[in-house]
């Protein structure tokens, strides 16, 4: 019988750069996604369309997120529900921002 691990660890993987102000790391298993992003203070976000569901936690710092027809602040705790094929896009407020985004593609 083959054993597989379980356990991941952002401390395994290289940080990369997406966009100016945006590092990032991944951690895939099958299907699923799991990415910690970090932001630079007042780094913009540019618009995007993910082909899957993300949900986004918000563990450090705060983000003004606009999402359809609404724009709030986030911060600690909070979460972004972002529906497949939908636009959406933000910006770092004043301090860092670490975020954790989990998809499935499908």
């Amino acid at each position: 019988m083959e054993c597989h691990s379980f356990f991941r660890s952002f401390g395994e993987k290289e940080s990369e750069e997406i966009e100016k102000g945006i590092r990032t790391q991944s951690l895939s298993v099958g299907d699923h996604q799991v990415r910690r992003m970090v932001f630079d203070p007042g780094t913009p976000i540019p618009v995007h369309r993910p082909p899957e569901d993300v949900v986004t936690l918000i563990l450090e710092g705060r983000m003004e997120m606009t999402g359809g027809c609404e724009t709030r602040t986030l911060g600690p705790g909070e979460l972004f529900l972002i529906p497949s094929d939908s636009d959406h896009g933000g910006r770092a407020l004043e301090d860092r921002v670490v975020a954790v985004s989990f998809s499935r593609r499908w």
